[in-house]
């Protein structure tokens, strides 16, 4: 196998960094929808946490009475 000269290794660097440029955009694309899901899954955790202290709240207010 002949050596690689330096217009090969540029050749190659290019397609290897035009690869990696698109698997980044794809990592960010995902991670920022795992984002948004986690942010939605948050909003409803703390709603139902809510719900629960207030209903705890009325319970110990009618069970002091």
């Amino acid at each position: 196998m002949a050596r690689k000269t330096a217009n090969d290794v540029h050749s190659d660097l290019r397609v290897h960094e035009k690869m990696c440029e698109e698997r980044w955009r794809t990592i960010y694309k995902k991670t920022d929808d795992l984002q948004g899901t986690v942010d939605y899954i948050k909003i409803w955790l703390i709603g139902g946490l809510t719900t629960i202290v207030a209903s705890l709240i009325t319970l110990i207010v009618k069970t002091a009475m």
